[in-house]
């Protein structure tokens, strides 16, 4: 058994969706800080041929909020708004249809924290490919909160029966593996990979984009393939 901890991030790029594919257990990480400006409620689609940036608006952030605490503005802009821009980028992608339908269907129950909403959109995303896996969310498991990094992750992967832990490949910085082992722990990280694809009209491939992309232009069996490309090190 082998278990994977990431932030809660909205249809992330495929690698994230690679490294749900290599474990056995995957835990969203919501109780930890949120941080401005990352990929928790923002990512990458393809607009006009162009990479385009968009935002998920949160209510007001004070200082020092977990992910779970942070709650999203719906309104006007978000979804209405962002449902006019999919539909306009994507139109004339083959799994148009059943893509924004699955988008839709993330976004209907409209939950108050973003925790919820970018955990649904991968869950739903694994549900749309016909794939099974088991999900947690950090904030649920009872792990204490006050522990190290390094500690936390492993307090986490054992609280789950499992001694194995797979980081993204960034994590290289963070953590050792000599370290890991001397707790009882084995440490792998994950060598993603992100295979081009047909964007439509597109001719330079853009890789890393929203899986969002990956899902309009690709049938499911083909992306159920790019989740296995990748190497653990």
């Amino acid at each position: 058994m082998s278990v994977a901890i990431m932030q809660p991030y909205f249809f992330p790029y495929l690698g994230y969706f690679q490294l749900v594919q290599s474990v056995d257990d995957f835990v969203f990480y919501d109780d930890v800080m949120f941080i401005k400006k990352g990929w928790i409620n923002r990512n990458q689609i393809l607009m006009q041929q162009n990479a385009f940036l968009f935002t998920i608006p949160l209510e007001k952030q004070s200082q020092n909020k977990s992910i779970r605490e942070s709650n999203i503005a719906w309104g006007p802009e978000f979804p209405n708004k962002w449902l006019q821009q999919l539909q306009s980028a994507y139109k004339k992608a083959p799994q148009f249809i059943l893509v924004m339908d699955l988008i839709e269907s993330v976004l209907q129950k409209k939950p108050m924290s973003i925790a919820d909403l970018a955990a649904s959109s991968v869950m739903a995303t694994w549900q749309y490919l016909n794939l099974e896996k088991r999900f947690h969310f950090s904030s649920e498991l009872g792990v204490s909160k006050d522990l190290d990094r390094a500690e936390r992750l492993m307090a986490i992967t054992d609280n789950l029966g499992s001694k194995q832990y797979i980081n993204a490949k960034n994590g290289q910085e963070l953590y050792q593996k000599e370290y890991f082992a001397d707790q009882g722990f084995q440490l792998h990280f994950l060598n993603q990979s992100l295979p081009p694809y047909s964007q439509g009209s597109k001719h330079d491939f853009i890789p890393g984009l929203s899986m969002i992309d990956v899902l309009m232009w690709n049938s499911k069996q083909d992306i159920v393939s790019m989740l296995s490309s990748y190497s653990l090190i």
